[in-house]
């Protein structure tokens, strides 16, 4: 498994993509600039981030993160040529991929969009979820692999 503690942090535009797609701006951020344009507009200059995360509980917080962390492996493994296609067989792990496709492809521009549609082109000839909730860990000894 990846020590994400020791990847930079994400970019406060992504997480203001993020935030967007799980329209944060209209449910949950108080600033009226924010609902109105129904995009963030203020990002907290200490920790980089929207200021509508402040109003989620822990559990929403760790949802958010968990979307967060998905869009980050696609923006940085989608690659025509990649092994990774983020094509769960489980349900519950192909929604959250699904989510994190749908923001991956907001960020990318130019050259890097075609091949980001190519990429998407090929995951969505995979075959779809057919097993409930999500991916079960990886045993104990995989984890030491290098």
């Amino acid at each position: 498994m990846i020590d994400r503690s020791k990847l930079p942090p994400l970019s406060p535009f992504l997480l203001a993509r993020i935030a967007e797609m799980l329209a944060l701006p209209w449910r949950a951020c108080r600033l009226r600039d924010c609902r109105r344009r129904g995009r963030c507009c203020w990002v907290s200059r200490n920790t980089q981030q929207p200021f509508c995360l402040r109003n989620l509980d822990a559990g929403q917080r760790a949802q958010f993160h968990a979307v967060a962390e998905e869009v980050r492996d696609i923006v940085d493994y989608s690659s025509f040529f990649s092994r990774v296609t983020f094509a769960s067989p489980y349900r519950d792990t192909r929604a959250l991929q699904d989510a994190g496709m749908a923001v991956a492809r907001t960020v990318k521009s130019g050259a890097a969009l075609r091949e980001f549609r190519a990429f998407a082109a090929m995951r969505a000839a995979r075959p779809p979820a057919e097993y409930d909730g999500e991916e079960p860990p990886l045993p104990e000894g995989w984890r030491d692999l290098r």
